[in-house]
Order: C-alpha cells, then structure tokens, then sequence
C-alpha cells in the first residue's frame, strides 16, 4: 500500500517519543516512499483558515482514563534480548492487539541498531561531535546495540515481521493500530470516512497511542504548511501532541524515547522528563507554546472541536 509520508524535519521529530520512527527511517539506509512535494502540500491547503491557537490558562491535566496495560508497555520496552522476547510471544494469543502492536513498533525502531559497528552508528547519530564524549551516552547506545542485535543480519524479514504484528494488530481492532492505518491509502482517499474514524478515536479510545497516531495522520492529511498560516511551528505543534500523550499515560520519564533520543543525539543525558527535553532541544519558549497547545488540544478533543485539533477543510487542487 501506498503510504503518505511526512516530511521530515528531523530536529522536531527527536522531541517527541512516538515520533521516533522517523528518526530511524531517516537515519537507516532503507528505501522509503517519496515524500510528498512542497507543490503537492500547497494542494492541501485550508480554503478557510481554521482559528488560530491562541495563549490559555494554565493547564489542569485530565483524568487519565483506563487505558493500555503499563506493564506490558515497560516489559518490552525493558526487554535486553528483543529478538528472543518476539520469538517467545509471537504466536501467544493477543485478543486486544495491544502486544502485536507495541511489538511492532519496537521491532522497527530497532532497525537503525542492527548491522552496522557501534562506532559508526555513534558518529551517524551525534549530532554535536562531543556527544560521542559522553560515557552515559555511550552505554545507552551500547545497550541500545545489544537488546536489538538478534535481528542482525535478518535484512529484509526484519521489517516483514514488524509488518506482520501491524497486521495483527490491526485485525484484532487495537485502536491505536486502526490509527495508525489512517496514512495509508486508501483511507486517505475517502477522507470522510478517514476523518470520521480518527474522530472517533479520540472522542472514545483517547490513549496516548491514538494521540500519537491521529497526530500522524493530521500531518500527513494536512502538511505542515497549514501550521504557518496561524503562526504555528512544527516544533511546537509536535511537542504540544507529544505533551498531551504524557498527561493520558504515556511514558514520559526518563526512559521515555524522547529524554533517550536526546541523550543519544546531543549527549545530554540528565534528563529525566520530556518537559526538560523539549526545553533541552527547543528552548523554554518552545516548552511553553507546546504546554499552552497541550491545553487546547485537551480541550478542543474534549469539545469535539475538531477543526481546532486539526481535521480543517482541504483543497480538493
């Protein structure tokens, strides 16, 4: 299937953990689809300007609803041995889709840590030379090495069993899993039903899974020029999504990809919340216009506002 792809701003993709993804598919040197043209964005610009984000009060975090197992999340996040951990679980029943899902991802974020010498990827990955100084730096990616180094030498089967618990996922209706396949044609060519089923998602299943992934839909729906017309910037836009997954549970400490993703890249390494991350990568100006559109996202999911989340009218050019 033919997939929309983001464009990628990579400062803005470390920030935010789920976006992680990114991160490997620049850094690897598999082939990916076309990204979409700086031509073929202006195609999909609002007729009508949606309301611009405007400063609000400060923010009081939502009650965090019943939401996917935290326990199942940390044990494969924490697991040394990824590739033996897959062939332990693959074939155990999974009615929710939850483990296939979180599996995958996994699976291909370790793509960028396999077949290749430690200190190449340590150069690849330092974005200021004297991260690779950093000794907490380097026993991360070390143990980054070691926990997906069972996939080394699979090649392309890598991926394909990454594909294969997506698929499950899917099949099972895990929510975020139904959120994630909004990229992918042909969702995207019946945008009411696309929109329709993200909507959905949010009003109903909102788990920080599903804010990552409508968030990644939002952006392929729409570029990332639309964002300019209100003053917006990509930063701020995905550190404001990446904050309000924090707040319905996602893991935001510190061994949360976005503090592990700074760390690695910049050689800052005593973070321990994302909030210091972003600050770490951005500024505080950018931390508090995404902590400002934390809030109103909250409360535009929570009002069913949904031109103000993003879902704005396009161009049909």
């Amino acid at each position: 299937m033919k997939r929309i792809v983001i464009p990628v701003v990579v400062i803005a993709v470390i920030a935010i953990g789920g976006a992680w993804w990114l991160v490997v598919r620049n850094a690897s040197n598999d082939a990916t689809p076309v990204a979409a043209t700086p031509e073929s964005a202006a195609g999909r610009q609002t007729k009508a300007p949606p309301p611009k984000f405007q400063p609000d009060t400060p923010y009081t975090a939502l009650p965090v609803p019943a939401g996917p197992s935290v326990s199942l999340r940390d044990e494969i996040r924490d697991a040394p041995d990824l590739r033996a951990y897959y062939e332990r679980v693959k074939d155990l029943p999974d009615a929710t889709g939850e483990r296939s899902y979180r599996l995958a991802e996994a699976i291909f974020e370790c793509t960028i840590f396999v077949d290749k010498p430690l200190e190449e990827l340590s150069r690849r990955l330092a974005i200021l030379p004297k991260a690779m100084q950093e000794p907490k730096r380097n026993r991360l990616l070390a143990s980054m090495v070691e926990r997906c180094r069972g996939f080394n030498g699979m090649g392309a089967a890598m991926l394909e069993a990454s594909q294969l618990m997506h698929r499950r996922a899917e099949a099972a209706g895990y929510p975020a899993e139904i959120a994630r396949s909004l990229r992918f044609e042909p969702a995207v060519r019946d945008l009411a039903r696309a929109d329709g089923v993200a909507k959905d998602l949010l009003a109903s299943k909102t788990d920080p899974e599903v804010l990552l992934q409508v968030s990644h839909y939002l952006d392929a729906r729409n570029g990332t020029e639309w964002l300019r017309q209100f003053n917006m910037d990509v930063l701020t836009w995905n550190y404001g999504w990446g904050l309000l997954q924090c707040d319905y549970g996602a893991d935001c400490g510190q061994r949360s990809r976005p503090v592990m993703m700074v760390c690695l890249l910049r050689g800052a390494c005593d973070a321990v919340r994302v909030e210091e991350a972003i600050a770490i990568q951005g500024g505080q100006a950018v931390l508090n216009g995404a902590d400002s559109l934390r809030t109103q996202l909250a409360r535009r999911i929570a009002s069913q506002d949904w031109v103000g989340v993003g879902f704005i009218e396009r161009s049909n050019k």
